[in-house]
């Protein structure tokens, strides 16, 4: 029979079994209460101000300008979104957003034009949360943006608000 070969580094089944003490109970026990501890959350990563807005969000696909969802912003700040839709939006892909501002009773909505990527889909009550990061504003989207959000007309989103 021939001798197994091993890489420098990597250890096989048999070299592990013979440095290993053997498997107690007191020894599984730790391990399974070690594994049961809870995971503390993420930390936020978020550094701009968010803000409650619930505005009409078209995205279109960078790649394939035929592919199209909606769907309404749940938040936005300087740099993102939160927007819901009903259809499962890729991740990882960059979209032309558009985002219909409405205006004062009787006035056309706003619309600004910006890119950005969706950084992920999540499936929450039927509905999909797709979070934003802009990467590009069009014309004088940032501009406008920056004065919605400075204008103090938007509620804040508190940080249990997500």
């Amino acid at each position: 029979m021939a001798e197994e070969e091993t890489q420098p580094g990597v250890e096989t089944d048999k070299a592990v079994a013979a440095d290993s003490a053997p498997i107690t109970e007191a020894a599984t026990a730790t391990a399974v209460t070690q594994a049961a501890a809870p995971v503390p959350p993420a930390p936020e990563r978020r550094i701009a101000q968010r803000y409650i807005a619930h505005w009409r969000a078209a995205l279109v696909s960078v790649s394939d300008g035929g592919v199209r969802y909606l769907g309404t912003t749940d938040n936005i700040c300087a740099s993102g979104a939160a927007i819901a839709c009903e259809d499962h939006v890729p991740p990882q892909k960059e979209y032309h957003i558009y985002l219909e501002i409405p205006q004062a009773t009787g006035k056309t909505p706003l619309v600004i034009q910006l890119q950005g990527k969706v950084m992920h889909t999540t499936l929450s009550r039927k509905v999909f949360k797709i979070g934003v990061v802009f990467k590009q504003f069009h014309g004088d989207a940032e501009k406008v943006l920056h004065a919605i959000l400075a204008g103090g007309k938007l509620k804040p989103l508190s940080s249990g608000e997500n």
